[in-house]
């Protein structure tokens, strides 16, 4: 019975079908590997799709691939002596995780008052009553002395920048942890205003912010003690990596742009009395290895106001109508903070010899206004940003720096303007149309804002 049954099959499955005569067999075989195909089709799409969503979420991390060219501070400390060498070994030993460095100096401070030193090297300092949004903290106040050990005597070897404010040079304190040590220059304040703004500085508690550790105050020295951040700084990498793919994606610029308006959003809006920053610009932002922005030399601007001579400023990244004053205020910050999405858009410096008049803002109301807004992209770039984002993100800095909306800003406004839902939300036509209006129109015509040719 069975034998009969088999033969009938096999007879079915030969006979020629009407579609082209093909034989049964030979069709069902054709469509079951169709549908194998198809199905291995829709899970690669399915997968591409995930990965692609994937990296669009997060921030490419920190790869060794990518390296600056070396500072001063990456030589190798030689020097004659053998504490020099000590320290010099200390200095160039792991990394030490920066969220213990309070808990450190807490140790570091017991230790040494406890080991017999002498008085005055290390005074701590609490202060934060003045505040009545922040968190509390705490700053140290060091002795000369400490300063000097930590630095090998501010040798030129340990140096790691130069900056408006003064010189910074890579310290190590007792306890093996590395700090940034900046020597201000240009400053005759009094004693009593500099320790003042260095605790207001002190108790400013922000994961965008640079950590001010403590400050020296011996003589005419005026010496600020920061955390140490080890991966260079956004101008370094936007304008010196010699690579011709930057490893700054759109999405890691992004995440830039929105964590340097959380930080100074909390520099204006979440401290009492409030720390304008005054000479915002990407030397002044640093970036650990997984591309986050630290915000550092807030609050030193406003020492030239309580009894201290005047640093200069830069001219490039000011607000032009301020640059003749020294009345700042957080507008001031807000059109510095328009010029730096450009400088990180672009890969463009704000000062260029090479663009129109020299200066970046005027270039990019010209390519807008000639309805180039692709050019604006940093050629470095290793793929085009979406077409939506850039053109609102663009349109975000033009507001930072237009004269009649920038008064009207606050860091909250522009941080709400920057957040992904504004991002998606927005027509992509009314972009185009919001930002060509605004580049026509007579109020933010490039000589009038800015004052005629630097």
């Amino acid at each position: 019975m069975s034998s009969a049954i088999s033969s009938i099959t096999k007879a079915n499955l030969k006979k020629p079908t009407s579609f082209f005569g093909i034989q049964l067999w030979i069709l069902l075989l054709a469509l079951i590997a169709a549908i194998i195909v198809l199905m291995i089709f829709i899970a690669i799409c399915i997968s591409f799709i995930c990965f692609r969503r994937r990296r669009r979420r997060h921030r490419k991390p920190y790869d060794s691939r990518f390296s600056l060219p070396k500072p001063i501070a990456s030589k190798h400390y030689l020097h004659h002596n053998s504490s020099s060498l000590s320290l010099d070994k200390r200095l160039h030993s792991g990394n030490l995780d920066v969220s213990g460095i309070l808990m450190n100096l807490d140790r570091f401070l017991h230790n040494n008052v406890n080991g017999g030193r002498e008085d005055g090297d290390l005074e701590l300092i609490v202060g934060c009553s003045h505040r009545s949004k922040s968190v509390s903290g705490q700053s140290i106040k060091f002795g000369l002395q400490v300063i000097m050990e930590a630095t090998n005597q501010l040798a030129k070897e340990n140096v790691i920048g130069s900056g408006d404010h003064g010189i910074v040079y890579l310290g190590l304190l007792g306890d093996n942890t590395r700090v940034a040590v900046k020597m201000l220059v240009s400053y005759s304040c009094q004693t009593e205003d500099f320790a003042l703004q260095m605790e207001a500085i002190g108790c400013a508690r922000h994961k965008k912010l640079v950590q001010l550790l403590g400050y020296c105050t011996e003589g005419a020295y005026r010496i600020s003690v920061s955390e140490y951040i080890n991966n260079g700084n956004l101008y370094q990498w936007l304008h010196q990596f010699p690579g011709q793919v930057s490893p700054l994606t759109w999405d890691t610029r992004l995440s830039v742009i929105q964590g340097v308006a959380k930080g100074l959003a909390y520099l204006h809006e979440d401290v009492e009395p409030k720390i304008l920053h005054g000479n915002l610009k990407s030397s002044n932002i640093l970036l650990d290895h997984q591309w986050n922005p630290k915000i550092s030399d807030f609050g030193l601007t406003n020492l030239s106001t309580a009894k201290c001579t005047p640093n200069l400023k830069t001219p490039s990244c000011m607000d032009p109508k301020s640059l003749s004053t020294s009345d700042f205020n957080e507008s001031n910050d807000i059109y510095s903070f328009g010029v730096l999405i450009m400088e990180i858009v672009s890969g463009r410096t704000p000062l260029d010899h090479s663009l129109p008049q020299g200066d970046l803002v005027v270039w990019f109301k010209s390519e807008i206004g000639n309805e180039n807004i692709d050019h604006l992209v940093d050629s470095k770039l290793p793929e085009m940003p979406p077409s939506k984002e850039l053109k609102q993100i663009i349109l975000v800095s033009l507001r930072c720096v237009d004269p009649d909306v920038n008064p009207k800003l606050k860091m909250g406004n522009v941080i709400r303007m920057l957040e992904p839902r504004d991002l998606l939300l927005s027509n992509e036509h009314d972009i185009a149309r919001e930002v060509h209006e605004f580049n026509h129109s007579p109020q933010s015509d490039p000589a009038s804002e800015l004052g005629g040719s630097p």
